[in-house]
This record gives C-alpha cells, sequence and structure tokens, in this order.
C-alpha cells in the first residue's frame, strides 16, 4: 500500500481520537474539524530531530520539549531536556498553564508520530499556538542522533557535516550510544562542542 496513503490514515484516526478526547464544553472556543484537516497538511507542524537537537545544544529558552508518553516509558527513557505531559493529562490545569505560555514553542513528541498527532490535534483545536511535532520521535532521535549512520566516503560536504554535527551532540549528551540506550542514563558532564562544520570537513567516527 502507498506510504502517503497509510500515513493519511494514521492521521485520520489521530484526529478522530484526538476530537473523541475534546470536553464537549465551549465548542464556540475551538477550531473547526475542516480547519484542523487543512492544518494537519501542513508540513511546518513538524520538526526535526536535527532542529530540535541543535535549539537543547543552543538552550533555546524558548522551547518546551514534551513527551506525551505514559511516565513509565519517559521514566525508561526520555530525549534531554524533555518534560512528560501524558497524552491523557493535556486538558488537566497544570498541563494547561504549560501549554498557554504563548512566548514558547511547544513541541510534542511520542515513540513515533501517533500520540504526538494526537496531543497536536488536542491543542490545535483548543487554539493553542506555536504547537509542533517532533518528526519520527523517539524512533528517529535514535536512528539520526543516539546511531547516527555514517555517510558514504563520497557524500557530500553537506552531508557530511551534518553527520560530525550529530555524532558530537550524541557525545554532548550522552557520551556514548550505549548510556543512551541504558535506563536512566546520567548526561555525561564533560561537554562536546557542537558546531556544524563548514563545507568540506572531514567525516570522523563516534557516536
Amino acid at each position: 500500500m502507498n506510504k502517503r496513503y497509510l500515513l493519511l490514515a494514521g492521521i485520520i484516526i489521530a484526529l478522530g481520537v484526538g476530537i473523541l478526547l475534546m470536553p464537549a464544553k465551549d465548542t464556540a472556543k475551538q477550531t473547526q474539524p475542516e480547519l484542523l484537516l487543512a492544518a494537519i497538511d501542513d508540513p511546518s507542524r513538524f520538526l526535526t530531530t536535527d532542529d530540535i537537537t541543535d535549539r537543547l545544544v543552543k538552550k533555546d529558552p524558548a522551547l518546551i520539549l514534551i513527551d506525551v508518553r505514559p511516565e513509565s516509558q519517559f521514566r525508561a527513557f526520555s530525549i534531554p531536556g524533555a518534560i512528560n505531559i501524558p497524552a491523557d493529562s493535556l486538558l488537566s490545569a497544570s498541563s494547561q498553564e504549560i501549554l498557554n505560555q504563548k512566548a514558547m514553542d511547544k513541541v510534542f513528541y511520542s515513540n513515533a508520530d501517533v500520540t504526538s498527532d494526537q496531543a497536536w490535534i488536542i491543542c490545535k483545536r483548543m487554539k493553542l499556538q506555536r504547537i509542533y511535532v517532533l518528526q519520527g520521535g523517539v524512533n528517529r532521535w535514535f536512528s539520526t542522533i543516539v546511531k547516527a549512520e555514517k555517510p558514504a566516503e563520497t557524500a557530500s560536504a553537506k552531508a557530511l557535516a551534518l553527520y560530525q554535527f550529530r555524532i558530537a551532540a550524541c557525545q554532548y549528551f550522552y557520551g556514548s550510544p550505549e548510556m543512551a540506550a541504558a535506563p536512566k542514563a546520567e548526561t555525561v558532564k564533560k561537554k562536546v562542542n557542537v558546531v556544524k562544520k563548514a563545507s568540506g570537513a572531514a567525516s570522523g567516527g563516534g557516536c
């Protein structure tokens, strides 16, 4: 089956669940479903793991990275700097206090995209601003940052520079991929300068 159809099917399911989770009151203050469908098709609602990594390393004060998985999964492993608001707690008073910070970018993530899409839909329906989804979630974080694949020697300077950035980021957060995989692994104290290399930079080893 075409991957695009599978993606659309997943989004429709997420939309349905998100709408069901919404309270029935104050419907006049909620974004209508037809507008939600249009917003869902906007790729700008997604941020990549590289986007988020860069902002985490720079300690961007405007970023709130939100893990919407159950607390048990969050405690087992989470992306550094994230806070935990399980999807079924998004409507609580304490969660709303965080989500209503207008000057902040709220970025949801889960293991893949389905639960984070549901969180995004719920918040979009409530007309919250500056909300995003970390594309691919924890799975993509592992494949791009923790287990970055070394490009071929013939790869472009841009691809080699991105690889350098990713392995430096892995070292910055964990020290090694093994520490990232360990439950409740502590962040290594030693910091590595994470700088995107200039064109022509050579590839190196690492995480």
